[in-house]
């Protein structure tokens, strides 16, 4: 059988290196590229046919959703490093029990959460700084979104347990499915039908369950190691997941967190054109932060079975890749984004928006140099989750998306009015570079080769 002969010869333990990186990297990179394209072209979908207002209702509500994400993604990404030593030890009922705890606390988060923020949907708002004229909008996407929500947080877990389990192929096609879908129904139910911001939020729910259903199939393949069944909760062990998670927590709600604060910054200066003209370089932002995570991601899984099997070269290795990758597309990033700034910003905003469209650029003149240090940021701190540095991976995390770039922002508000408080995000991320490159330096693998002998 060819295709378990190839599945052999690319086991995060064993196979080629660069084609066991490649058959990692390519599914996650494609999978999150598609779960960000969904997003754009909502996000094109809705600035173009109902305008800059409910661009802007739809992007102040990013900070909510990116809360409950980064919960869902602790619990995942740091259950699903422990199932992946655990799979490199052989070890595959520990590794289930691990999966089934981690999906049924999500489960029960994302159900008792949509009953909640529905109730106190207003009070939500206000506090995402939305002004009064927007909540019409916003509740008619947020009614429909927060379903969608408990079908993306399971369909998130389950994502990066069968990819921990050496299928990252399945993980791949589910998402690019639950995308494509999203995509075709925006354009019947925005495009033709012209059901609003509802239709919106009603093709990313219908696109998210036909996921859900294709990544279910894992479970009769026959080819699982992993098996779902309700669990002896063992709170030290999750509190220990939630630990190791815990970077990705704060990677991803503070993205949610820093967009917050600079709504409101935005919001005093330039009102809801100025949120508009924010969420085109927030796009982008998120499409360059999805690629680098598709490294990232694949990097958890090849670190942590090599970690568990204790094959420090192959961590060696796989770092040094991954680092080339991202410098190669860091710099491609940055050439794209300087010679196709116009047509980049047309695609979001239409031409009636004139002074949004100016202030997107103005922005993006401040915030490229971003994208030359994000992708090494997150690299390391995926190295750190995965070698089980949880403290040092999370002292990155706070520094590059909370501490620096909100105190940055709120001090250069000050000092510079007009757009200067946006100069914060490019200097916390260089500045945190720094610090995760002497935690990389005292944890490199030579070192904790040392001390895996003693």
């Amino acid at each position: 059988d060819i295709m378990s002969k190839n599945l052999i010869d690319t086991s995060p333990d064993s196979g080629p290196l660069v084609a066991t990186f490649f058959r990692f990297v390519i599914p996650s990179t494609l999978s999150l590229l598609a779960i960000s394209t969904a997003s754009v072209v909502d996000g094109f979908f809705v600035g173009n046919y109902i305008g800059a207002e409910a661009l802007a209702a739809v992007n102040l509500l990013m900070p909510y959703f990116a809360l409950l994400f980064g919960v869902a993604l602790m619990f995942a990404v740091g259950g699903s490093v422990k199932a992946s030593i655990y799979i490199g030890d052989k070890k595959y009922t520990l590794a289930s029990s691990i999966f089934s705890q981690v999906f049924f606390v999500i489960l029960a988060m994302a159900a008792l959460a949509v009953p909640l923020s529905l109730v106190f949907s207003e009070y939500l708002f206000a506090a995402l700084g939305a002004t009064p004229s927007l909540y019409p909008l916003m509740q008619s996407y947020f009614e429909v979104f927060c379903f969608v929500t408990v079908v993306q947080l399971t369909c998130l877990v389950m994502y990066y347990f069968i990819r921990a389990d050496n299928r990252p192929e399945l993980g791949m096609r589910a998402l690019m499915l639950g995308a494509f879908v999203n995509v075709a129904l925006d354009a019947l139910f925005i495009g033709n039908l012209g059901w609003g911001i509802e239709g919106a939020a009603w093709a990313t729910l219908i696109g998210q369950v036909i996921q859900l259903i294709y990544i279910s199939s894992y479970f009769f393949s026959g080819r699982n190691s992993l098996k779902l069944s309700f669990p002896i909760f063992k709170i030290k062990q999750l509190g220990f997941i939630a630990f190791n998670g815990f970077s990705e927590f704060i990677n991803e709600f503070s993205i949610g967190l820093v967009i917050l604060v600079f709504h409101w910054v935005i919001s005093r200066q330039s009102g809801i054109e100025g949120i508009a003209a924010f969420s085109v370089v927030n796009y982008l932002i998120y499409i360059s932060l999805m690629v680098y995570y598709g490294i990232i991601d694949a990097m958890h899984v090849l670190l942590g079975q090599n970690f568990g099997a204790q094959r420090l070269d192959r961590v060696k290795a796989f770092m040094r890749i991954a680092a080339l990758s991202i410098a190669i597309l860091s710099i491609v990033l940055v050439v794209i984004l300087h010679v196709f700034e116009g047509p980049i910003i047309a695609f979001f905003l239409d031409d009636d928006a004139k002074n949004a469209q100016q202030l997107a650029q103005n922005f993006l003149h401040v915030i490229w140099p971003i994208f030359l240090f994000n992708g090494f940021n997150v690299l390391i701190c995926a190295y750190l989750t995965s070698a089980e540095q949880a403290m040092h991976s999370s002292i990155i995390a706070v520094l590059r998306s909370l501490i620096l770039p909100i105190g940055f922002a709120l001090l250069l508000s000050i000092m510079l009015p007009d757009i200067g408080f946006l100069y914060a995000v490019p200097v916390a991320e260089a500045l945190a570079f720094v610090f995760a490159f002497i935690f990389y330096i005292n944890y490199r693998p030579a070192l904790l080769i040392k001390k895996s002998l003693k």
